[in-house]
């Protein structure tokens, strides 16, 4: 019987067969790209070598330094070296610190670091006993600080570099509380941001002095509710017409011998307050207007966010010694009668009797015959309290102001956050955002209607497609 052979095709093992396989030609193009993706992985991790790249995504931005300090940092007009006595183990915190300044300004910022237990001569020459005391040094100037962090860092770079300036605050009218961190309507949040930045921050009682100091430049007189006497009042002269520095944030219907003695340099302060029901904090009462409009010719530079002014009076100026440089949006209106605060449903504009913004809530004039000093009037004092201090561009409005007149332009719109010390943190901080009513309204439309809306028809278009399909 015969049998049925079958007999398998030959195989083509030449080198020529083997490479005109399908089996090879996709293992190949496997390979291909294989090392295609390595060469990218390994350009990229060079790149990222050669190229300091970083992104902080935390809440408060932790990991990167604040634009107070990156601008200081950018304006050095000489060599800066800081020298870090550390803790074993300690080395790389101090270091990245370092590192993210020198990267700033790396031709004039340097640093070096010791071990304290294995440096004893650097601790002798540079009289450091303690662990993390860092000395910031010029060629002529050196200033210990016993805690390096950004903060305390950023302090001795501004005293090795510029004079160190004196603020008055003069008391003894009901003004905020300097010492005072806690309550709402204290001073305590924002004396710790001055301190921070070099300014010299003393109290003044100016009925026992009967003088404004020597050393003073810049008395600041913020949120009195009791008038000033005729002896205090010409201490103030005395001291504006030598070119003296003074700002003024006065609240409405108060002190009005205070308002008058204003008129010579040419405020005009009268018993009104500033309402917008438009241009203010979503939630607050129209009480409670966003200042976003600055004169660029008077003042340099804007605030890094629109300050809110609670309760703020009209600052107008007359005959042509001060100048207004800052002002209510167009939609506010100075409310004329005062009975009619107290209710606010009753605030509607009233033709012929109230006046139509926009409206200056801040204004500058000349001191001294030589013209060399300024005199700043705001419109209110509570905006810079412990409470509203915390709203962004309130701190940096009245830190802007101050190195402003100071002529400490390194220091002028920064973006200031005026945050709760560490120590008292008992929470994760968040950033607030603030919305005007007319956003409130347009995020309601957008969220709430034409969002779901659009989804809606979506849907239906699609589902109209697929059933006509069948």
């Amino acid at each position: 019987m015969a049998r049925d052979t079958v007999t398998a095709p030959p195989v083509d093992m030449s080198l020529t067969g083997v490479l005109g396989r399908e089996s090879t030609r996709r293992f190949a193009l496997l390979s291909l790209e294989f090392l295609f993706l390595l060469v990218i992985v390994i350009s990229i991790g060079q790149l990222c070598i050669r190229t300091n790249l970083r992104f902080d995504l935390t809440p408060t931005q932790k990991y990167s330094l604040s634009e107070v300090t990156v601008q200081s940092l950018r304006a050095l007009s000489q060599p800066v070296r800081a020298t870090t006595f550390y803790r074993r183990g300690d080395r790389e915190k101090y270091a990245e610190l370092m590192t993210m300044l020198q990267e700033v300004s790396p031709q004039l910022f340097s640093y070096q670091l010791f071990d304290l237990d294995r440096a004893p001569g650097a601790a002798q020459r540079y009289g450091i006993s303690a662990y993390g005391a860092t000395v910031v040094e010029t060629a002529t100037n050196k200033v210990t600080t016993p805690v390096s962090d950004e903060e305390r860092l950023l302090n001795a770079i501004l005293r090795v570099m510029q004079s160190e300036k004196t603020m008055y605050f003069v008391l003894g009218h009901g003004e905020s509380d300097l010492s005072d961190s806690e309550e709402r309507i204290g001073y305590g949040v924002l004396r710790h941001v001055l301190e921070t930045e070099n300014y010299r921050v003393r109290p003044l009682p100016l009925r026992q002095a009967e003088a404004v100091p020597r050393d003073a430049n810049l008395v600041v007189i913020s949120g009195p509710k009791e008038d000033f006497s005729p002896t205090e009042l010409q201490a103030l002269s005395t001291y504006f017409a030598g070119g003296g520095n003074g700002l003024f944030l006065l609240d409405p219907y108060t002190v009005p011998e205070l308002a008058r003695f204003l008129d010579q340099f040419g405020f005009a302060l009268a018993e009104d307050i500033v309402v917008d029901s438009q241009t203010q904090m979503s939630g607050g009462d129209p009480l409670m207007p966003i200042i976003g409009t600055f004169s660029k010719e008077v003042f340099p530079r804007d605030p890094r966010g629109e300050p809110i002014l609670p309760m703020v009076r009209p600052v107008r100026v007359q005959n042509g010694k001060a100048r207004a440089f800052a002002f209510s949006s167009d939609t506010s209106w100075a409310l004329k009668n005062r009975a009619r605060v107290e209710n606010l449903n009753d605030l509607v504009f009233a033709e012929g009797e109230d006046e139509r913004g926009p409206l200056p809530v801040a204004a500058v004039a000349l001191t001294g015959s030589d013209k060399s000093g300024k005199l700043v009037v705001i419109g209110d004092s509570n905006f810079a309290d412990n409470f509203y201090a915390r709203i962004p561009g309130n701190v940096d409005f009245f830190m802007n102001t101050v190195g402003w007149m100071l002529d400490r332009q390194e220091l002028v719109a920064l973006g200031r956050v005026a945050n709760v010390p560490e120590t008292k943190r008992n929470f994760t901080p968040q950033q607030t955002l603030y919305l005007t009513a007319w956003q409130s309204r347009l995020f309601f439309w957008l969220m709430v209607v034409v969002e779901p809306l659009a989804v809606f028809l979506i849907g239906m278009v699609v589902f109209a497609r697929r059933r006509q399909r069948g």
